[in-house]
């Protein structure tokens, strides 16, 4: 594996990726010419200066390039890869370019099935804070610099690491966080137990001098770290962890609590990030930034001027009268977070809550825990899940039959069938001046929907599949 140091001119299949796309801004700020093709490319701000072409053909490759770099939802067939593969040009998917890109540096990989982006993005807002100065790749975009990268000039890097397909593996980072463990893709994973097994074997990769920052209040992390061999640093809610927290308050969308680090208080903050779920992200960071040597007025600094990343419950305008908010969770034990955090947050005041599963095959193998979730939600539209393009095309829609599944579980369930994003759109803006809030919670281009309530700007237009799959 190089590291793509030497290179001069690299071309991009899929570059509207939330994570592909910041590679493409981290090559560009080394003086590496950039061209790249996407179905629909995201707005002029996601992408460094280059040549960049709608939809795919052969023709956009050009013959020079050094390496072509392509998401994962990129098939083999794709023309612009069959194509590269024709000039005999190096072709590499995003993680293995992700890892030949952090291999020179001191690398901090962020892993787990939730909270990875907000954690990436805490732990490298903690770190400029504490003048690391490093470089940091985020799935979302982070207000504070206005991109979903940012470049440092120090030997430290600091990366989301996506367990898709044991894309993670592509990484040898020096520092793993490992926020939480619990099955994901069903599509890939055939059980939990495949889960975990990726995940012994990239903690594993730390060998004896790395180290591992994980949550010990997860079962599946806990496990994951008894089997480590390398340095650990563990956070969790109560006492037992190196870094915990105590006397947690949730009021008025604010969270105040106090942290002990090693046996001893280092004071009390506050937090405008909404849920517990988000109180772990936190945990996560600090006790990473800690086990680096940070302080916890950077802690503290960072708390104060944090107010979440794209898409992770982000109020993005108004409807009327009516707050519109948006959130990419797409897994029922996210979504459960998800609504607890809305209803504590707008504790009295009515709510609609738009729903789109992600992937059909994900959302029958998930079944029984969405009817579960989407059965407490008082007011609910439910969108067909997102079909893959191409892999999805075949399948039977099964949106109707949860909605009769939720109906049965909880006959007072207060449910409406969206037949697509145009239908749920049309159906929020005939009811919404019933709700003081609507929420919009999916990972494909349902955020357009919260958008075009809001009649503010789509925040990253992607095709749904890449966004899923190139963090």
């Amino acid at each position: 594996m190089n590291t793509l140091l030497e290179i001069r001119k690299a071309h991009f299949i899929g570059v509207g990726g939330i994570g592909i796309s910041a590679l493409a801004k981290l090559l560009a700020s080394r003086g590496v010419v950039i061209s790249g093709s996407d179905m629909h490319l995201p707005s002029q701000g996601m992408l460094p200066q280059g040549t960049f072409h709608e939809g795919h053909d052969a023709s956009n490759v050009p013959p020079n390039a050094d390496i072509v770099i392509y998401s994962a939802a990129a098939p083999e067939t794709n023309v612009e890869r069959t194509r590269a593969k024709e000039l005999g040009l190096q072709c590499v998917d995003y993680p293995t370019a992700l890892g030949m890109v952090t291999l020179p540096y001191d690398t901090i990989a962020v892993s787990g099935t939730h909270g990875k982006s907000t954690t990436t993005a805490l732990l490298g807002l903690m770190f400029v804070e504490a003048k690391f100065d490093p470089s940091v790749i985020v799935g979302a975009l982070v207000p504070d610099w206005s991109s979903n990268l940012r470049v440092g000039a120090s030997d430290l890097f600091i990366a989301e690491a996506c367990e898709y397909r044991r894309h993670m593996l592509r990484l040898a980072p020096q520092t793993i966080v490992l926020t939480n463990i619990e099955l994901d893709h069903p599509d890939y994973y055939r059980d939990l137990e495949d889960v975990m097994d990726a995940f012994r074997e990239y903690v594993g990769k730390l060998g004896d001098e790395g180290l591992l920052v994980y949550n010990r209040d997860n079962a599946n992390t806990r496990k994951i770290a008894e089997g480590a061999n390398s340095l650990r640093v563990s956070y969790g809610i109560g006492e037992g962890s190196d870094l915990y927290a105590r006397d947690i308050v949730e009021e008025g969308g604010r969270c105040q609590f106090s942290l002990v680090w090693k046996g001893a208080s280092i004071g009390e903050f506050t937090t405008e990030l909404p849920g517990i779920y988000n109180l772990y992200n936190i945990l996560a960071a600090s006790a990473a930034l800690l086990a680096y040597g940070g302080h916890t007025e950077h802690v503290a600094r960072t708390l104060t001027k944090f107010h979440g990343v794209g898409r992770r419950f982000e109020v993005v305008g108004m409807h009327n009268e009516t707050t519109v908010v948006s959130d990419y969770a797409h897994h029922p034990t996210a979504l459960r977070e998800v609504l607890h955090a809305a209803q504590s947050r707008f504790a009295g005041r009515s709510m609609l809550t738009i729903f789109q599963p992600h992937q059909r095959e994900r959302t029958l193998k998930l079944w029984k825990e969405f009817v579960s979730v989407l059965a407490e939600v008082p007011h609910a539209v439910l969108v067909e899940p997102y079909a893959v393009p191409g892999r999805e095309d075949g399948m039977e829609p099964c949106g109707k039959r949860l909605v009769e599944e939720i109906c049965k579980t909880n006959p007072r369930a207060d449910i409406l069938y969206a037949l697509d994003l145009g239908d749920a759109e049309r159906i929020a803006k005939e009811l919404a001046e019933k709700y003081e809030v609507i929420l919009v919670v999916g990972a494909g281009d349902i955020d357009g929907v919260a958008r075009r309530l809001a009649e503010k700007k789509v925040l990253v237009e992607m095709e749904p599949n890449i966004l899923q799959t190139t963090i």
